[in-house]
């Protein structure tokens, strides 16, 4: 048996059951050994201390009103009636203010409770740039996600409908209004996401996730709260592949159901549900950088068991963290004007336009799967040899995959093969 299976279960008993040959032990531990990098969060810096702890503290640490304000913005987002006064409590939010602006030696031990989507994370950093270049970049609905957060989402669209859609909404506008403090800017809608392949299973899933954005100002600092919760669960995990270096932000997508790490590749995997809070805020009113908090909840895995730790979100979260922060911080980084300009592009060429156009990047793509332990699998290898990955992905892939080459060479990062 695997030993690379036994030694992340942590289920004794059920590694006595495994090594006395139980089919559906192995299973289970299979399960146990699947970590799930799934996260759709920011930040390193500070954050509570519990590797041992996430049978013991289910209850979480947080104050009571703040943990009846997370009650409160899960309970909102995907109901498009819930507006201050009616379904949005702002007393409440700004409780949750108060706590997740605070400077982050004073949170670093701090700890949501346990909730339908599982355990969750509290997590404090910052990001180099001024929040209102972070709204600029990432809340404009002709920048797709892929374009700011290459190292976790492979595409990201906003649905028809939701509030952020609408002509003339620009948040990084709006960001200076006094008036946000008695009246936020509220906005509902729904995003369509498929995440990179995560870096133990190489998994890659797609949802959905209801959105709401909160635009207001606390203590006299701008602030975005954004709240998503997936809205069913995921599409089963496929094989994916990091190819080289993750921060490289090379991944393949075979397309095939299960996992691409051996011992596991037969199993049918799922994000089964996620919510997450997400502060963003001014540092200081007009700062240049931008803080960050998250609250971050997942439950995923395997014949409806949730495999999810809260280390694993941590993991998951610092891999988010770091790509955004190569784009964000980055002095290469094109205006939010030419990404918009060039996705439009992408968007309007047609199907044998968009393969032409990434025809060479196959080819290369085929020379280096020959000599790759993953990529020359039959599940792979099938669909990238004689250059052919192109023709396997749908209009959408194919704007993506151009897209991120597309911010790779804008920021200096090595072509593939190079």
């Amino acid at each position: 048996m695997p030993m690379c299976l036994l030694s992340r279960c942590r289920i004794p008993a059920l590694c006595a059951a495994v090594r006395n040959g139980s089919q559906a032990a192995f299973a289970l531990a299979a399960s146990c050994a699947l970590v799930l990098g799934l996260a759709l969060a920011l930040p390193t810096t500070t954050l509570a201390s519990d590797d041992n702890a996430d049978k013991t503290s289910e209850k979480g640490n947080l104050p009571a009103p703040v943990e009846d304000a997370v009650t409160m913005l899960l309970g909102a987002v995907g109901d498009r009636g819930a507006v201050p006064g009616k379904g949005l409590d702002i007393a409440a939010l700004n409780t949750l203010l108060d706590f997740a602006m605070q400077p982050g030696a004073a949170t670093e031990k701090a700890l949501p409770a346990k909730r339908d989507p599982g355990y969750g994370i509290f997590y404090r950093s910052q990001i180099n740039a001024p929040l209102e270049k972070l709204l600029r970049y990432c809340y404009d609905p002709a920048i797709p996600q892929e374009a700011v957060f290459p190292a976790s989402i492979r595409s990201s669209r906003w649905q028809p409908g939701s509030d952020i859609m609408k002509n003339g909404l620009r948040l990084w506008e709006r960001a200076a209004d006094q008036g946000l403090a008695d009246a936020p800017l509220v906005l509902h809608g729904a995003e369509r996401e498929e995440i990179t392949p995560d870096t133990f299973s190489g998994c890659y899933y797609a949802y959905t996730l209801n959105r709401l954005l909160i635009l207001t100002r606390h203590e006299g600092r701008a602030v975005l709260v954004s709240v998503s919760r997936q809205a069913e669960p995921s599409t089963v995990g496929r094989k994916g592949a990091i190819v080289g270096k993750d921060t490289d932000w090379e991944y393949v997508y075979s397309g095939v159901p299960g996992a691409t790490t051996r011992g596991i590749s037969w199993m049918d995997t799922y994000m089964y549900d996620s919510a997450t809070i997400t502060v963003f805020f001014e540092e200081q009113p007009g700062a240049r950088a931008t803080g960050y908090a998250l609250f971050k909840w997942v439950k995923a895995g395997w014949a409806n068991l949730n495999v999810v730790q809260r280390k694993h979100i941590r993991s998951g979260a610092e891999r988010f963290l770091v790509g955004f922060r190569q784009v964000l911080e980055s002095d290469r980084l094109p205006p939010a004007e030419t990404i918009a300009a060039r996705t439009g592009e992408f968007d309007g060429m047609n199907e044998d336009a968009l393969r032409t156009a990434l025809a060479d990047y196959s080819v290369r793509l085929a020379v280096v799967a020959k000599e790759d332990s993953i990529l020359s699998r039959d599940d792979f290898w099938k669909i990238i040899k004689d250059g052919a990955y192109a023709t396997h992905l749908s209009r959408e892939e194919l704007v993506s995959a151009l897209l991120k080459n597309y911010m790779k060479e804008r920021l200096g990062k090595p072509a593939l093969g190079s």
